[in-house]
């Protein structure tokens, strides 16, 4: 039905699982936390990063950082994009029935996938072998067709907490699924000494794996530039019980220990610092490296600039001759607005989708006709 209204699909998602392209907010606050994520990538500064963004509920915090997701994964994706890199957002840190980092990590491999971990241990596979070819030739040895000796030569050139991911990964060129199964906590690996079964493993290993990946092989070549965990909800954690977050806290404290580069951890909470704090231990706290950063609600103006790109981000491609907001006009949308409980990406969505939904059913709006400022305020007068 939509389509007859030139829109590709609901341009109101209430809760979007797809890209988010559209940020609803200041245009500063959207260049700082773009800056911050640039900041990451090894062509930049490299820097790890690991900040909380706090809000009332609906301010848009899983907006932002779904926004920063897409920006990063659609980067990627280009062949001369500004990122190479890895993003993962998680909606919730209670990802089982059990609530640990244990649980958290077998998430995010998950998420990762059996075909990127192969994808990476075929890299890691290239890295020794080119770095092989060249000890070879370094040592004059290049009638030696055997290149094993120089893979043990090669696998030295990485730090030597690096080493152990390493091997695994480079024996995964053979049979990823053996390395994927290790990594998903199934079967035990020699490097590791047994299976990830803890929250403490889990932490090493991811650890490992995000280091060894945003590693230097040469100057300036990694397989990734940076990597980055977006994880929601985090107010959740205020009602669990404080020996379950516990196990979370000291899961992400070991995770950022274990990475002081290429690194970008975000946290959201609904709920305010001193809620934060007093969940929050101390030594992670301590490794925040930034102040609190706070989502506020929209300003009038940028909710209208907000839903007039979302509206124009649905639009069917071959839709021509209708107005930016269409099927509302300017003045609707801005009624709606003004009038909107709490302005929040999830409140204007809330009552644009049933503005349009009664227009559609209850006022019959025709192809072609509008949503006008009269029909707006009807609606959203009965409605409350």
């Amino acid at each position: 039905m939509l389509q007859q209204y030139s829109l590709r699909e609901d341009p109101f998602p209430i809760v979007p699982d797809g890209k988010v392209y559209n940020w609803a907010g200041r245009a500063e606050l959207q260049e700082d936390l773009i800056d911050l994520v640039k900041g990451v990538r090894a062509r930049d500064i490299g820097v790890s990063e690991f900040v909380i963004l706090h809000g009332e509920l609906g301010a848009g915090k899983s907006h932002a950082l779904r926004f920063l997701k897409t920006f990063v994964d659609d980067e990627t994706e280009k062949p001369a994009g500004e990122f190479r890199s890895l993003a993962i957002y998680i909606e919730r840190p209670r990802v089982a029935a059990k609530l640990n980092f244990l649980e958290l990590y077998k998430y995010i491999i998950k998420t990762i996938g059996k075909e990127r971990i192969a994808d990476y241990c075929k890299a890691i596979a290239q890295i020794l072998n080119d770095r092989a070819i060249e000890i070879r030739e370094e040592s004059k040895l290049t009638d030696v067709k055997d290149l094993s000796s120089f893979h043990e030569k090669a696998i030295q050139d990485f730090r030597p907490n690096d080493k152990a991911m390493v091997v695994l990964l480079a024996k995964g060129s053979d049979n990823s699924d053996k390395v994927y199964s290790f990594f998903t906590g199934d079967t035990p690996c020699e490097e590791y000494g047994g299976k990830v079964d803890s929250d403490f493993v889990a932490a090493k290993v991811l650890g490992d794996l995000f280091r060894v990946l945003t590693t230097d092989s040469k100057p300036g070549s990694q397989i990734l530039e940076s990597v980055y965990l977006f994880i929601d909800e985090c107010e959740m954690l205020v009602e669990s019980k404080a020996t379950e977050t516990e196990l979370v806290f000291s899961g992400l404290r070991e995770l950022i220990n274990g990475l002081p580069y290429r690194f970008g951890l975000i946290l959201s909470f609904s709920v305010g610092t001193a809620l934060i704090e007093a969940i929050m231990n101390t030594h992670l706290l301590k490794r925040l490296t930034r102040q609190y950063i706070e989502i506020p609600t929209l300003s009038d103006d940028d909710a209208v600039e907000f839903l007039r790109a979302q509206i124009k981000d649905y639009r069917l491609p071959d839709a021509h001759g209708v107005g930016d907001f269409y099927p509302f006009t300017e003045d609707s949308i801005r009624y709606i607005v003004t009038h909107a409980n709490a302005m929040t990406p999830r409140n204007l969505f809330i009552d644009c989708k049933r503005v349009l939904e009664r227009a559609l059913r209850k006022y019959n709006l025709e192809p072609g006709q509008a949503i006008t400022l009269d029909i707006a305020q009807s609606i959203l007068t009965a409605l409350r």
